[in-house]
């Protein structure tokens, strides 16, 4: 009777273990290399080991797309044109994040989209930065950076070319991502 109790104590030990491990999978933090669609449109598909896969629209797209097992969750596709660059990440808790960046107009502004999809397909961040210019990066597999121009104050739209909008000055933000979204981190100007 002793051996049966210990044995089912043991089991009772090992049991609740397993199933901790098996729920949380830990993944190798990635920032996988920037992708130009327009140069180099055979780089996509990418799976990913979290099962997303990070495709581009059929054709000549240069809109990308978020797959889970194998249904679209997410597309770059709006009314703007796509400059077909992205990146994206893996974090070490499975959660991915892709920007692209697309041209609004033909005044010559700039737009970068955020998403964040959770290993799931759930996505759980939608975020737009817009502006004259705007840059981005990924930090870390964790980490983004935006930077927007700001407006040259002397300019006048009523005289003056769309370039002379330029003022060289950058207000750039770096946020954290997380499996809940987003973090403001810091902020600073920095010139061209």
């Amino acid at each position: 009777m002793r051996k049966l109790a210990l044995l089912v104590l043991v089991f009772a030990m090992l049991v609740p273990a397993s199933i901790t491990g098996a729920a949380s999978p830990k993944y190798t933090a990635k920032v996988y290399p920037a992708v130009q669609l327009a140069m180099n449109p055979k780089k996509l598909p990418v799976k990913l080991p979290n099962g997303l896969t990070i495709d581009k629209e059929p054709g000549d797209s240069l809109f990308p797309v978020i797959k889970h097992a194998g249904k679209k969750v997410w597309t770059g596709k709006n009314d703007f044109e796509g400059s077909g660059d992205i990146q994206f990440t893996l974090t070490s808790g499975g959660d991915t994040f892709l920007y692209t960046i697309y041209y609004i107009g033909a005044s010559g502004g700039m737009g970068v989209d955020l998403v964040g999809v959770h290993a799931g397909g759930k996505v759980f961040v939608k975020k737009k930065f817009s502006g004259i210019d705007v840059t981005s990066k990924f930090l870390k597999a964790d980490s983004f950076e935006v930077a927007m121009e700001r407006l040259n104050p002397k300019w006048n739209p009523a005289k003056d070319s769309n370039a002379e909008r330029h003022s060289g000055i950058y207000d750039v933000t770096v946020y954290q991502l997380t499996s809940k979204g987003i973090v403001k981190q810091k902020s600073y100007a920095r010139k061209k």
